[in-house]
């Protein structure tokens, strides 16, 4: 078998999972917002109170995401015009790569922030929540008067991007594994990743306004 159809099938798969899987539980828990400070944290800390937490995340969360980042980059820098695609399906195409790239930078940025940052501040680095106040860092990071306008902005792109590649990776990922074939079960696998789009979106931006 082809090295290379083997790899962009894996790509594919941890795309949905667990790549995609995490996201969206990552998502759901920022709803948790909007019930204030306390239970945030705590439902946020929940997880990582298990000893295993930080292996869990390493086998089943990290690796496989820099498996698919990497393996991202290096697709979409190999991208090129697709002459069978029709013009909206060749807009999809493009848009899945530079997401793919904007994700990655944002999920770096996000990275730093949200992790690195508070665990620093402590005096130690680690893979798992290092910081409780994870409220209160957010807060801090969107209200600031210097920044809070451009963390705000890189947020609400950063959502976009990673709703966006998800849904559409949906779309792809039927298409890949021949889940959808007829132009019927295409059409209504595009429909289905649409909503998935829209609501991961609305609902983000829902809990994300508990910032604002």
């Amino acid at each position: 078998m082809d090295s290379s159809f083997l790899h962009r099938r894996v790509h594919s798969i941890t795309g949905i999972v667990p790549v995609g899987l995490f996201l969206v539980y990552h998502l759901y828990l920022q709803l948790y917002l909007h019930s204030g400070a306390s239970e945030y944290n705590e439902r946020v800390n929940s997880f990582y109170d298990s000893p295993l937490a930080v292996w869990i995340l390493i086998l089943l969360v990290y690796l496989p995401l820099l498996y698919h980042s990497v393996l991202g980059l290096r697709l979409s820098a190999e991208a090129n015009v697709q002459p069978q695609y029709q013009y909206f399906a060749h807009a999809l195409y493009w848009l899945q790569r530079v997401s793919g790239v904007g994700v990655f930078l944002f999920m770096l940025g996000h990275l730093w922030n949200a992790k690195l940052v508070p665990a620093l501040g402590e005096g130690s680095l680690c893979l798992t929540e290092c910081a409780n106040q994870h409220y209160e860092h957010l807060v801090a990071g969107f209200g600031d008067p210097e920044t809070g306008l451009v963390t705000q902005a890189v947020y609400v792109l950063g959502v976009f991007g990673a709703t966006f590649h998800l849904a559409n990776g949906i779309n792809t990922f039927c298409m890949t594994w021949g889940i959808a074939l007829t132009p019927k079960g295409q059409f209504r696998v595009r429909i289905f990743s649409m909503l998935v789009f829209l609501l991961l979106t609305a609902s983000t931006f829902y809990a994300l306004s508990a910032l604002w």
